[in-house]
Parts: structure tokens; C-alpha cells; sequence
């Protein structure tokens, strides 16, 4: 398995998540959103060759009000904090159960560790689905105190 920034070779439309939201806005705004500057989209391939796309994530950068943090990391940093929002994570009904998920989950990690390292951020923020929660909980994203499906990882 490969992580490639999404391009035009890949299958946008025949992706399938079981979750309409996420097929549609994969289908018809990832690109838009990476043209825009809004948002970069990843996605995990077989090859460099493959259309097929066995699942994707999107993220961006974002500013959070340090009130909203978990309370063990707000001392010492300004009323607003610079992130990393993981916008969006889904996996191919074909592909799901063989821990794609976690796959992505990681690269995106790293990919945002490294980006990090030049530019600055405090951490990674996730809006969750309920459904998604124990996923993200069980790599140490923790709750935030502005909404129980916001979830942040300190980087």
C-alpha cells in the first residue's frame, strides 16, 4: 500500500465508503478543495499506477481558541493556537476490516508531524463521527472541552 496526494488518475466517483456525506464530498469537492488551497487530500492506492483507491484522508490547517484545548495543554500558549484539522478519513466498503483505517490514520500523523517541524502547531483536531470516537481515542486523541465529538493529539 502507497499514500499519494489525490490526482486525476484516481477513481473519485467509484469510491465508496457507505457514508453518503463522505462519498459526496470526496467526489465533488476534494479536488476543488486542493486547487483552492483549502485542503489536501491523500489517498491510499495499491501502486503509484492504481486508480482504485482503497481509502482517503483530508486535512488542513486550522486555529483553535487554547480554551477549547484539554486542559493539560493550555498553560504557556496564546488565547489561539495553530493545528491541524484531519478533516476527513473514510475506507472502501471493499477494504474495510483490514485496518486501511489505522493506515491512514498513521500516514496522516506523520505526514503533519514532519510538515510541523518547519512551520509550528500544537497538535492534530478531529471532528468526529459518534461512531468514530473509540477509533481515534484508542491512538490518543483525547476529548476537547468545546464539543464531545472534537477530539485533539498533541504533537
Amino acid at each position: 500500500m502507497i499514500f499519494l496526494p489525490l490526482n486525476s488518475r484516481h477513481d473519485r466517483k467509484g469510491f465508496d465508503c457507505g457514508d453518503d456525506d463522505l462519498n459526496r464530498w470526496f467526489s465533488q469537492v476534494a479536488r476543488q478543495h486542493k486547487d483552492r488551497g483549502v485542503s489536501s487530500t491523500f489517498v491510499a492506492a495499491t501502486d503509484n499506477k492504481s486508480a482504485e483507491i482503497l481509502g482517503y484522508y483530508a486535512i488542513t490547517v486550522a486555529e483553535l481558541m487554547n480554551v477549547d484545548l484539554p486542559e493539560q495543554y493550555r498553560k504557556r500558549l496564546p488565547d489561539k493556537v495553530p493545528v491541524f484539522r484531519l478533516g476527513r478519513l473514510a475506507v472502501s466498503v471493499r477494504y474495510k476490516g483490514q485496518r486501511i483505517g489505522e493506515s491512514l490514520l498513521f500516514d496522516a500523523i506523520d505526514r503533519i508531524t514532519r510538515i510541523s517541524q518547519e512551520v509550528g502547531d500544537v497538535g492534530i483536531v478531529v471532528n468526529a463521527k459518534p461512531s468514530a470516537i473509540d477509533f481515534y481515542k484508542q491512538y490518543g486523541f483525547e476529548q476537547m472541552s468545546d464539543h464531545p465529538l472534537n477530539l485533539f493529539l498533541p504533537i
